[in-house]
């Protein structure tokens, strides 16, 4: 009997620390799963988020939002009245603007009417989206296009004219006449030469 209950009591306490292993493994994940995620919530606080609507000349309805922390890039996306959606990416780093640092709020709103005031929305790589109060800043503190889904219109290529050079066979007929006096003399004599070679041209005159 005093075997079994030492045996029993063994059982007990291997069952009792092995369900102490498990309680403190589960406590361990559950813990640096929350641990993971207070860290993601704080890289998000960082991230700062801009955003705001306006429509074209076009009558298109665009939305825009700008997301980063030292480098910002801005998504665009617009809808004509007719035709397909478009949309495109912009890049930039403000804080490359010393204005920026003082009047943040104020770079934005500029950076929002300069997007409606944009003729080749999404479609000129050239074009910076500007703010009115870097205008000493590096262009790095601009927004510039760096992708986008507008098509690039077709180039329209001219049909060369081509002329024709070449005369009718009449017309050519008329650059090839020749003389017709010397056969004139030959056939008709001296005496009527003149008639000859006048009845010779008006008959070549007809062909012309």
């Amino acid at each position: 009997m005093k075997e079994i209950s030492l045996r029993g009591t063994l059982a007990l306490l291997l069952f009792l620390a092995c369900l102490s292993q498990l309680i403190f493994t589960a406590d361990s994940i559950r813990g640096a799963k929350e641990k993971r995620r207070r860290q993601e919530s704080r890289g998000d606080e960082n991230i700062a988020v801009f955003k705001g609507k306006f429509t074209t000349k076009d009558k298109a309805r665009c939305s825009w939002l700008a997301r980063g922390e030292d480098s910002y890039t801005m998504t665009v996306t617009c809808k004509p009245e007719n035709g397909d959606g478009f949309t495109c990416k912009y890049t930039a780093k403000p804080a490359t603007c010393t204005e920026y640092g003082s009047n943040p709020k104020g770079y934005w709103k500029q950076i929002a009417r300069s997007l409606k005031k944009q003729k080749k929305l999404c479609a000129d790589f050239r074009a910076l989206i500007r703010a009115g109060m870097c205008k000493r800043a590096p262009l790095d503190a601009h927004f510039k296009l760096t992708e986008t889904s507008q098509a690039k219109p077709p180039k329209t290529e001219k049909t060369p004219i081509t002329t024709n050079t070449t005369l009718p066979d009449n017309k050519r007929q008329c650059t090839e006449r020749i003389d017709h006096s010397v056969i004139a003399k030959e056939k008709c004599g001296d005496s009527w030469g003149s008639l000859c070679a006048f009845l010779f041209t008006m008959i070549q005159s007809g062909d012309c």
